[in-house]
């Protein structure tokens, strides 16, 4: 009878109270609760991969730095004393429609082949009707090589139908740098900062320059032109960047099955329309004769990887800084660790005086440009004078000059990721000359429009330069993004 009454009265309570507790424990809030705190364990753990072996220290060797001296810029005495039809030639090319337009010229006239690095294009007039000149190249049977940053240059959107006029191209060989790969989280954050450009083995351009109409009307910015060179000067040692950048690994040759024909016709006639009406279209370049001598060239590049970098053109700029007794750099913004922040003040010591020319808060439009913005007094001191751009436009030259003798002309901004991040490119030359001409612009374009910042932290002031306005939004904005640090983690 007790068993009986067991059975039938107490055990089912028991197995009801068990239930109970089970679906209590697995009820739609818990698992709400579980599966958030998996995923943001999961995304901190990924931010972690993808930025602790950034905090690394990686140093410049023994045998890289050799080569990075003022010694090994400098041209012996045999180059110096070459004939001038023997040396090297240089064009500086500020930016404009007229610099485009000789860019284009100088496609127009490529006989055999063109490699390309485009770090991103604008979706653009002028980036249709360069990449309508390298096609039409191509079609000429000129064999033409592009490579494009992977994140931030792909031919998609607006521009897909030409991504694949170029990529369907037998002629045309179209890569992607490092593309996204979320297996490999410290991958996310390389990009290839690089804008190179080598014609037909003995014509180089290198500088900062994106490409699109605003990046040459918009933004004031340098390129230099490298002619009279060869597989033994600074032309041959692009190139050699550029097929090891090729064997890397790190791109990826993007080909497509089928083009728009239509699409293309309507490209080459927008291409003819204009180029019609250009400068350049009727005259005859002797790219031989282009610019003035130099005496010597080199061309320098950041290693390539995925991993954080050897500060290979930072160290260039600080040997050459620190031999020198007057030099001067143009950047769009400066963002440096402590340790480089300290060194720069080592080095400055050691100069007459030391001008470092950047933008204002006014006309500023990178994100880290906030980094400075609130740490600007760390940068003062008494060698180093600090001018700061005030027109509508910003400034977007990466330039660096020393003694009057020596003219770095590049991608590379004074910061971190140029640093040790991004693939990075530049030009030094070793000419009075055309240093002559890059400091007359410097002081004329930017100089001459920039307000110097004194020991106090504030602008000295002017009668010829009027401080730019700059909204209290952008002002709130930008010392919050200092404030959290935030652009230390997206740059």
């Amino acid at each position: 009878m007790q068993l009986l009454c067991y059975n039938i009265f107490v055990k089912p309570l028991h197995r009801k109270k068990a239930i109970t507790l089970y679906e209590t424990r697995m009820r739609a809030g818990y698992v709400v609760k579980t599966v958030v705190f998996y995923m943001l364990a999961t995304i901190l753990w990924y931010m972690l991969a993808v930025l602790l072996p950034y905090t690394a220290t990686v140093t410049v060797s023994a045998a890289d730095n050799a080569r990075l001296t003022r010694e090994a810029f400098s041209a012996s005495e045999a180059e110096i004393n070459r004939d001038d039809s023997e040396k090297e030639r240089a064009l500086l090319m500020p930016t404009s429609e007229s610099s485009f337009q000789r860019r284009l010229k100088l496609i127009e006239d490529a006989k055999s082949t063109i490699d390309c690095m485009i770090f991103t294009a604008y979706e653009q007039s002028f980036s249709y009707l360069y990449y309508t000149a390298l096609f039409r190249a191509a079609d000429r049977g000129a064999k033409v090589r592009i490579i494009v940053d992977g994140k931030m240059g792909s031919l998609s959107g607006k521009l897909d139908a030409m991504g694949k006029i170029l990529s369907n191209h037998n002629n045309i060989e179209l890569y992607y740098f490092n593309k996204v790969n979320i297996f490999d989280p410290a991958g996310l954050m390389v990009l290839m900062h690089d804008k190179v450009t080598i014609v037909d083995g003995h014509i180089l351009i290198v500088g900062g320059v994106n490409m699109g109409t605003a990046a040459y009307l918009s933004n004031y910015d340098m390129e230099v032109m490298i002619t009279n060179s060869g597989e033994n000067g600074s032309v041959g040692q692009a190139a050699e960047y550029f097929r090891n950048m090729l064997k890397s690994g790190l791109v990826k040759r993007i080909k497509s099955k089928k083009s728009d024909i239509s699409a293309k016709n309507k490209y080459e006639a927008e291409f003819n329309k204009y180029y019609a009406k250009s400068e350049f279209a009727d005259k005859t370049i002797d790219y031989g004769t282009q610019g003035v001598a130099i005496n010597k060239a080199t061309f320098l590049s950041n290693p390539i990887s995925t991993t954080k970098k050897s500060p290979i053109l930072l160290q260039a700029v600080f040997n050459l800084m620190e031999s020198s007794k007057n030099s001067i750099a143009v950047t769009p913004y400066i963002m440096l660790e402590n340790d480089k922040k300290a060194r720069l003040k080592r080095i400055a010591a050691k100069n007459d005086e030391v001008l470092i020319i950047t933008n204002s808060l006014y006309n500023s439009r990178n994100v880290g440009y906030a980094d400075y913005y609130n740490t600007r007094e760390d940068y003062l001191s008494k060698n180093i004078a600090i001018w700061e751009y005030q027109a509508k436009n910003q400034l977007h030259a990466k330039l660096y000059s020393f003694d009057g003798r020596y003219s770095v002309i590049g991608s590379f901004n004074l910061d971190e990721r140029s640093a040790h991040i991004d693939t990075e490119s530049m030009i030094v030359i070793d000419s009075e000359d055309l240093t002559a001409q890059l400091n007359d612009y410097i002081r004329t374009q930017f100089i001459d429009n920039s307000l110097k910042v004194g020991s106090n932290n504030e602008y000295l002031p002017s009668d010829t330069v009027k401080k730019g306005d700059v909204p209290a939004k952008k002002k709130f904005l930008y010392t919050i993004y200092g404030a959290l640090g935030v652009i230390r983690c997206l740059l």
